[in-house]
């Protein structure tokens, strides 16, 4: 039987001021099933805390440069703070692999979160495919198994089996389903999906967003536009199962406090941003795919570069159009 390559993936941590949280993020990765993969850490202008966190566990101090090297992890320092999708980007430049996550330094991955993901783009073939989630807190103590902020698989309830007590924090979850997400099913600018760590992308499809300039606008929330521009150009999968351990504590850009990840307990600047993200977001993918149309229609011909544009255009989705009047009623009440 002919040999074939396994892919490799590139884990992009993106920090700043996370470096509490760093070490485990680091090590949840470290332990992973599947092994072909590189860690690269974009120390995104932290604090000094966090610099000394990484200067003492993951650089290689004989080497004076913007650029560091360990025997399996790379470490770039940026010279300001350039946000989420400049940090992202920024790691994805000098990434190598076929598959790509971004990883939030505050989040633990499951040991089977490589190889799952990886399956289900073996199984279908999109753009990217986002996992459930658990949910912890800043002391790492679990607080849910499978979190009702999983848009795509939300727990509705179910008939359970009395189990011991260590039995009840089981997370080697045998079975899961992958859901493939058509356009016509989440239109543009829908959000069906879990935050950035959730992730493995396609770096092909990624490949897109070298070009983009606009990085200032998403300081926050790269997810949004990353994870909405590789599903308008290739669609998207879920996983049901729960690969990985959101860290709530307070300080997440993503939304809510750190009682649970449902709409209702939004924190009045998260309701800000998501105003602002769904404003923005049609403008800037718009904007950007008009910029280097040439470049969209060499990759994906002229034809379904004017798709494109059309979807953005005439995209219409109600919940997302309730979710804004909601985040409204909310702000000024």
């Amino acid at each position: 039987m002919q040999e074939f390559k396994k892919p490799l993936i590139s884990l992009i941590v993106t920090c700043h001021n996370l470096g509490k949280y760093l070490p485990e993020c680091i090590k949840s990765i470290e332990n992973q099933s599947y092994k072909n993969f590189e860690i690269i850490i974009v120390d995104d202008f932290s604090d000094a805390g966090t610099k000394e966190v990484i200067e003492k566990n993951y650089k290689n101090k004989n080497v004076i440069s913007k650029f560091f090297n360990t025997s399996d992890i790379r470490v770039i320092e940026t010279g300001k703070n350039e946000g989420q999708m400049g940090a992202f980007l920024t790691g994805l430049k000098v990434s190598r692999g076929e598959f790509v996550c971004m990883i939030d330094a505050d989040d633990v991955l499951l040991e089977d979160y490589l190889s799952v993901l990886l399956q289900a783009h073996m199984r279908v073939s999109v753009a990217f495919v986002s996992a459930a989630q658990m949910e912890i807190d800043e002391n790492s103590t679990i607080h849910c198994l499978n979190s009702v902020a999983s848009p795509a698989f939300k727990n509705c309830g179910g008939v359970y089996k009395k189990l011991e007590a260590d039995e009840i924090f089981n997370t080697d979850f045998e079975d899961f389903e992958v859901k493939k997400i058509t356009n016509r099913e989440c239109p543009f600018g829908a959000w069906c999906w879990n935050p950035s760590t959730s992730a493995m992308m396609r770096r092909s499809a990624l490949e897109f967003l070298f070009l983009f300039k606009n990085v200032e606008r998403y300081k926050t929330g790269a997810d949004k536009f990353i994870f909405s521009f590789l599903h308008l150009i290739g669609s998207s999968a879920t996983v049901s199962r729960p690969l990985f351990a959101y860290r709530r504590h307070g300080g997440n850009c993503s939304g809510t406090n750190p009682v649970m990840g449902d709409f209702r307990y939004l924190k009045p600047e998260s309701v800000d941003r998501l105003i602002k993200w769904n404003k923005n977001l049609h403008f800037d993918t718009l904007d950007f795919i008009i910029k280097n149309y040439s470049y969209f229609c060499a990759r994906l011909n002229s034809m379904n570069t004017k798709k494109l544009i059309f979807k953005i255009i005439f995209s219409f989705n109600f919940l997302t159009i309730k979710k804004a009047l909601k985040a409204l009623l909310y702000k000024f009440c």
